[in-house]
């Protein structure tokens, strides 16, 4: 299989990973990269796209990318196109920034690119079973022309190191994007309840909501908590949640928590970090309560902090649960096996076969 893989961008996990794993397992890949600003990039992709194109089975592409899949459709009727989506452009732009207000034009736009895009293209990957229903009953796509592909992990940036020793002191770490479903201001409330139980907090992120994130912890003031939005070489990131007990996934109470499985989810599995989220429809998918992770109820502060004092006093039930969650990614979620699924589709599905 040859695959010509095409975005504006695939420095992303999505489009990265999906790209390693192709490459384990032997595809041939022609990469199109093109960032040029305004309408010029289409041009160029054009261009570049010509001169290859016959050497290409399938054209693939990236994360983000709806626009350019219409585009390419009107110049390429005869390619088979396969898009990388992960999400629609309406879920993680009008649910989770706007809090689903769908009365105003930008909405109408997001889902308007969604829906032309979701039939330009002839399959699309996208990240859980719950964002496949959610697009299948509002963008009225057949089941058949979406599959689920989960994102794992690059194993050369997240990857379990036991020479690292944990924190003396039981630490917990939030690491991900300052966004309503997120979470870190349920995060700032659960270390402030625990500011005299002896654990510590650290939130490595940034975002939508730094604001609100910053003005909450001046507000609460919590001892035990560090606040960390400057960005982190990855290799300092992974050291950093290395040295802590607990990864802490989504835990607001929002809508969009439950058709998303966050990257964290399979890079603290990739490092033996023990799992605690928000229980939503889309991490249970691939994951058991207390037995490949912990879960407890969104957006109940108080609840978690609970659950965390209960999990530092169970070494033994953290330190199984981790090992689970290792094993089960290193069984199902690696690059390779991820994109040898993707292959074992496509080929049932008689795509991508050389002429």
């Amino acid at each position: 299989m040859k695959v010509c893989y095409i975005n504006f961008n695939i420095d992303n996990p999505r489009d990265r990973i999906t790209l390693q794993g192709l490459k384990m397992n032997g595809v041939e890949v022609v990469e199109i990269v093109d960032k040029t600003p305004g309408w010029n990039k289409y041009i160029n992709i054009a261009r570049t796209f010509s001169s290859v194109q016959d050497k290409c089975d399938i054209v693939m592409v990236g994360y983000a990318g709806s626009v350019l899949v219409i585009f390419l459709r009107l110049i390429m009727w005869r390619k088979i196109i396969i898009y990388n989506a992960l999400a629609t452009f309406y879920d993680s732009m009008i649910v989770s920034r706007f809090g689903g207000n769908v009365f105003n034009i930008k909405a109408l736009w997001y889902y308007l690119v969604d829906f032309v895009a979701f039939r330009c293209a002839d399959l699309t990957f996208i990240e859980c079973q719950a964002q496949k229903d959610l697009i299948v009953r509002v963008f009225k796509i057949k089941p058949e022309k979406m599959l689920v592909h989960f994102v794992g992990t690059d194993e050369k940036e997240f990857y379990f190191d036991k020479s690292i020793p944990k924190r003396k002191q039981f630490t917990v770490v939030f690491r991900g994007m300052f966004l309503p479903e997120a979470g870190a201001d349920v995060v700032v409330r659960i270390a402030k309840e625990l500011e005299k139980d002896n654990i510590y907090f650290i939130i490595i992120g940034r975002g939508l909501l730094h604001n609100q994130i910053e003005n909450l912890v001046t507000e609460l003031k919590p001892t035990n908590l560090e606040l960390i939005t400057a960005f982190i070489p990855t290799e300092e990131l992974r050291v950093k949640m290395l040295e802590c007990h607990i990864s802490l996934g989504q835990l607001a109470d929002h809508p969009r928590v439950q058709t998303t499985i966050p990257h964290k989810v399979f890079e603290s599995m990739a490092m033996r970090l023990p799992y605690l989220t928000g229980r939503n429809k889309g991490v249970m998918e691939i994951l058991k309560d207390d037995e490949t992770c912990f879960t407890a109820s969104p957006g109940d502060y108080k609840t978690l902090a609970t659950k965390i004092r209960e999990l530092r006093d169970n070494p033994e039930k953290l330190d199984k649960v981790a090992q689970n969650g290792y094993e089960l990614y290193k069984r199902e979620y690696t690059p390779e096996i991820l994109a040898r699924k993707i292959m074992d589709e496509l080929a049932q599905r008689s795509i991508g076969k050389s002429a």
